[in-house]
């Protein structure tokens, strides 16, 4: 097992400061679907919400300032895990975390292309399941957003930036009508202080805990642009800090508009966020409003998007700096300063892998798939990073630390990482059981932990065949 020091930075060019890291930080955590898809838990989701906030984001935010500061450099949570396990590792939680966003991107792909239909009026709503329509919507955005990346990161940080604004405005709008729509018609969902209790024996809502547990995930991801962050030390710490109230607010917020504005059982998985403004906006009469709402959704999952891609394409391009991807993944662009090939590839196979997904299910039956395999796949560098952050305090690794607790008291330094690594591993075993919503429960278990299993697989025979053929 090696345990090399994080390879020096490339050449990359420091675009991303203090207002970037967070507005991205908000576009990277905040997932309106993820949103519709927690609200399935009635008032309890603000439980849930506050439950995760303390027991995961928090020491999330927590643990990657802290690694971050302690091995900083290009590729974050890669380096991290490299140097406390060694390079298999390294490259299992790179390749699974990559895997993730890919399988994951058709998801987002299908919100943006469904929520716009609600941009062209009603008549057009026969397009949500038209896979024509969303194919066509779908490549449009991810090479659009891949050829801005391949141009410079100065110019496609405005994408996660407007997304990141989009996010606050369109809830804050929600909020305001909700209260609008409460006061006139009371709630859609009646409310009683024994529903914020979560009903843990209704086991066919059980698995959104998962959900739940994925709305908080994107804090990581900064630091594996650490070579083009200005001043990451500081900086990183800071935007995650001020984003996460941001984040907590929208969810929680977010989440209660849902209920008070839709009937129990009809909010929809995919769209319930422009179900709610098209409903509330219609019953007040101001339906062009519902339009700009719904275009905020739009731009803020756009943003999302561009966020996951721009960050998520150099973890190829770090692991092709050590040679365990072709070289060619690590080439920078001599004009813009970007690792345009890992794009250019990266943009291949979420193309591939969005138009097999458009094949043999039902946009729902495929976003749920997708959604629930992508979470297996993306909480598995959680386990590893958490593991790491435990072996550092053990070993007693602690120098360089930005966050004074942990220096202080290995025992809350134990307690943060053993308490997030819990709830990962929770999540983890749920991502795989199917919600109410999927009829074949035996062929969505097998699809999505099968999946997920293939997947890596491939990832550690391809590490292995490098490994040997130097």
């Amino acid at each position: 097992m090696t345990k090399e020091s994080p390879q020096k930075d490339p050449q990359l060019k420091e675009a991303l400061g203090y207002r970037d890291l967070t507005l991205m930080n908000i576009s990277l955590v905040v997932g309106f679907s993820g949103l519709t898809l927690v609200a399935q838990f009635g008032y309890a989701s603000v439980i849930m919400y506050l439950l995760l906030i303390i027991t995961l984001f928090i020491p999330t935010g927590l643990i990657v300032s802290e690694l971050n500061a302690r091995l900083p450099g290009e590729g974050g949570f890669y380096n991290w895990v490299r140097y406390a396990f060694g390079d298999i590792h390294g490259f299992l939680v790179a390749w699974s975390y990559w895997l993730s966003s890919i399988v994951w991107f058709p998801t987002v792909m299908l919100f943006i292309s469904t929520s716009a239909v609600y941009l062209l009026g009603s008549q057009y709503l026969f397009l949500v399941e038209d896979p024509i329509y969303n194919i066509v919507f779908g490549l449009a955005i991810i090479w659009g957003v891949t050829g801005l990346n391949i141009v410079g990161l100065e110019k496609a940080k405005w994408i996660q930036n407007i997304g990141g604004m989009a996010n606050w405005l369109g809830i804050t709008l929600l909020v305001i009508l909700g209260s609008v729509f409460l006061f006139n018609n009371g709630p859609a969902q009646p409310f009683e202080f024994s529903l914020l209790i979560p009903d843990f024996t209704n086991l066919s809502i059980l698995p959104f805990f998962a959900a739940v547990a994925f709305c908080f995930g994107g804090l990581e991801l900064a630091p594996v642009m650490a070579g083009e962050i200005k001043n990451p030390r500081r900086n990183i710490p800071r935007a995650i800090f001020t984003s996460a109230a941001v984040i907590g607010a929208i969810y929680i917020f977010g989440s209660l508009m849902l209920i008070i504005t839709l009937p129990e059982g009809e909010i929809d998985e995919i769209n319930g966020l422009v179900q709610s403004f098209t409903r509330v906006t219609s019953s007040l009469g101001i339906g062009w409003l519902g339009v700009i709402g719904t275009l905020l959704v739009t731009l803020g999952t756009l943003g999302l998007f561009g966020s996951w891609l721009t960050g998520n394409a150099r973890i190829p391009f770090v692991i092709g700096l050590d040679n365990y991807l072709p070289k060619s993944f690590a080439k920078i662009h001599p004009r813009f300063g970007s690792p345009y090939m890992s794009l250019f590839w990266q943009g291949i196979v979420v193309t591939l892998l969005f138009l097999a997904s458009q094949a043999g299910s039902t946009i729902t039956e495929a976003f749920l798939i997708l959604y629930n395999m992508s979470i297996l796949l993306y909480f598995l560098p959680f386990l590893y990073m958490f593991a790491a952050f435990i072996y550092f305090t053990g070993s007693g690794q602690q120098e360089n630390g930005v966050i004074n607790i942990f220096s202080k008291s290995t025992k809350v330094a134990y307690l943060t990482g053993g308490m997030a690594f819990l709830v990962i591993l929770s999540a983890c075993l749920l991502a795989v059981f199917p919600s109410g919503s999927i009829e074949e429960n035996s062929t969505y278990i097998f699809q999505v932990l099968g999946g997920a299993i293939f997947l890596n697989g491939i990832g550690i025979g391809l590490f292995l065949w490098k490994k040997s053929n130097p």
